[in-house]
């Protein structure tokens, strides 16, 4: 699918705000997103043509550092257009290939902006959570809220998909509405898993209860920078690898902070701290070996995991053996140690007064995940 000319349909709709973006900019963004992923050699031209009674002074053009396959021009010219959209017309990400798929434009009887309006008002997706369109202003907010809905990923475990993802979407939407980062969220929340694992060096019961639950309180608003990025098109590498560095030192802080409080008031306290510092380098350990890259001419084949996987864990498993025992097994395994599982249930551990069994199983884990990854290698 080709898409060289663009005709945009602008009304006050244009600057209406939803979920951190304006509605031009979110198509812009949205165009420029299909024309890197179809590999466009040459600048898309984007016209877009305002509605006669918007003010001058309102007219813009959008400015966006990720903006760099587009070329904007607010003159009409009578050249055919591939696609006609409206600033009415909210998209979800991914959504301009079947918006495209779903139409084609057809040329207007003349150069009159009504008349290409019946051209931009879009038939109703293929799949649910493709598009929008924004009747009125009074929509917003639920779209918004549906948009943040379908906001997951195909990574997260059943208890992000059916608890974390329903308490950080409210947060993400307060967020959303402010000039806060996805990177500048997670540098916020990095004291979380410190203070925590510090409650739980005092070693009582509820000192391992609220530093458990402080950890799982991490966990939840941890998926917010994920949610703000892929709303205002914020991903970055270097945002993931900020994220996947202070999750891993949030691990470490658990390991760390168990192994004091067990050693403060269990017998054998050497054999804790042995514990807990054994499984602090086994993690780190454990994501070195993960962040090296596979070794040449070894290529993984494909398996029905892959989109359930972050893209670090993808090839350990396919080349570790794990799959001969089936893939059903293995993706019941995976399942039950994604963290967001491992932290409640690490919650519920603590609050029936086993805090010793959570670093036990974190040893255990962590020790298996590096064999793993050592018979990937």
């Amino acid at each position: 699918m080709n898409l060289r000319r663009v005709l945009v349909l602008a009304d006050e709709s244009a600057d209406w705000i939803i979920a951190g973006l304006r509605q031009l900019d979110r198509l812009a963004l949205s165009i420029d997103e299909f024309a890197v992923d179809n590999d466009e050699k040459s600048p898309v031209l984007v016209c877009i043509f305002w509605r006669a009674d918007v003010d001058p002074s309102q007219r813009r053009i959008p400015i966006h550092p990720r903006l760099t396959h587009l070329a904007f021009t607010t003159v009409l010219d009578a050249e055919p257009y591939d696609l006609v959209v409206s600033t009415r017309l909210f998209l979800y990400r991914k959504g301009v290939g079947l918006l495209i798929e779903s139409k084609r434009a057809p040329a207007a009887e003349s150069a009159q902006w009504e008349s290409y309006l019946s051209s931009a008002e879009p038939v109703p997706p293929t799949r649910p959570g493709a598009w929008e369109y924004v009747r009125n202003g009074y929509e917003t907010d639920r779209i918004e809220m549906e948009f943040l809905r379908a906001s997951g990923k195909s990574q997260d475990g059943f208890v992000s998909r059916y608890l974390n993802r329903r308490i950080s979407r409210p947060v993400t939407r307060f967020l959303l509405r402010r000039p806060i980062t996805p990177n500048a969220w997670t540098w916020w929340l990095s004291p979380v898993p410190l203070i925590a694992a510090l409650v739980m060096t005092r070693g009582s019961y509820w000192s391992f209860v609220w530093g458990l639950v402080l950890f799982q309180v991490f966990s939840v608003l941890d998926g917010c920078d994920g949610e703000i990025a892929r709303a205002k098109f914020m991903e970055s590498e270097a945002g993931r690898r900020l994220d996947d560095l202070f999750d891993v030192l949030s691990n470490i802080f658990l390991a760390l902070g168990l192994a004091v409080g067990l050693g403060r008031t269990m017998h054998a306290s050497w054999f804790y701290l042995a514990e807990g510092v054994a499984t602090a380098l086994l993690i780190g350990l454990n994501e070195w070996s993960l962040a090296r890259p596979a070794p040449v001419g070894t290529a993984a084949k494909p398996n029905g995991l892959g989109e359930t996987l972050y893209p670090r864990h993808r090839e350990m498993i396919a080349r570790s053996g794990l799959l001969k025992l089936g893939e059903g097994f293995a993706s019941t395994l995976i399942q039950l140690t994604k963290r967001d599982v491992a932290v409640l249930f690490f919650v519920l551990l603590a609050a029936s007064g086993f805090p010793a069994v959570i670093l036990h199983l974190l040893f255990v884990v962590t020790a298996m995940s590096l064999v793993l990854a050592f018979r990937a290698r």
